[in-house]
């Protein structure tokens, strides 16, 4: 049986409904070795432990011209930009249940560690991913001082999203070529 893991973050809840981004990070076994180019990453462009929004734009940008040239991320970037909705949680469980539904392994269990979740949450998100067929072992949050250069990633995946569909420039660049190139991928076209 191979290990999945998900990690999970979303942004917008402060636009009253306007947008919603939620971003979905699969990894495998390649999982500490990622985990190691993105902790090295952070420390070489400055954006250190650092979330998107408190990060300088220079040092978001490079970070994410980094992060994109990891082959072993390649198609695993996956996130949904939802427009005119409130239902935020709703939205969470669907964007992983479709990116767990696009895992390539037949014999899988995924681990999905979601930013900021609490514990009963967990046990929601858990049971309805359960019921729509996923292969779940395990949900749980990730609170602030337990997280890692995964869930990091996809804080900023949230924030790259969002700031390419707020029409910043140099961000919308990058994003129009990882889309091109498959390694971040739009769930909802």
């Amino acid at each position: 049986m191979k290990r999945i893991y998900c990690y999970v973050d979303e942004s917008g809840q402060d636009t009253q409904g306007l947008y919603f981004v939620v971003s979905v990070v699969v990894t495998g076994e390649e999982r500490d070795n990622v985990l190691l180019m993105l902790e090295k990453i952070e420390r070489e462009t400055g954006k250190n432990k650092l979330k998107w929004t408190r990060a300088t734009f220079e040092r978001r940008r490079a970070y994410i011209e980094r992060v994109l040239k990891i082959d072993a991320l390649h198609g695993k970037l996956q996130f949904a930009f939802y427009r005119n909705t409130r239902d935020y949680f709703g939205l969470t469980i669907k964007t992983i249940s479709q990116t767990l539904a696009m895992v390539d392994e037949q014999n899988y269990k995924a681990t999905v560690l979601i930013d900021a979740l609490p514990p009963k949450h967990a046990i929601i998100v858990s049971r309805v991913l359960h019921k729509s067929g996923v292969q779940v072992k395990k949900v749980r949050g990730v609170k602030h001082d337990e997280n890692d250069a995964l869930i990091r990633l996809a804080d900023a995946v949230c924030g790259f999203v969002r700031n390419a569909y707020e029409g910043q420039v140099e961000m919308k660049k990058l994003f129009d070529v990882a889309i091109q190139k498959g390694v971040l991928r739009d769930l909802q076209s």
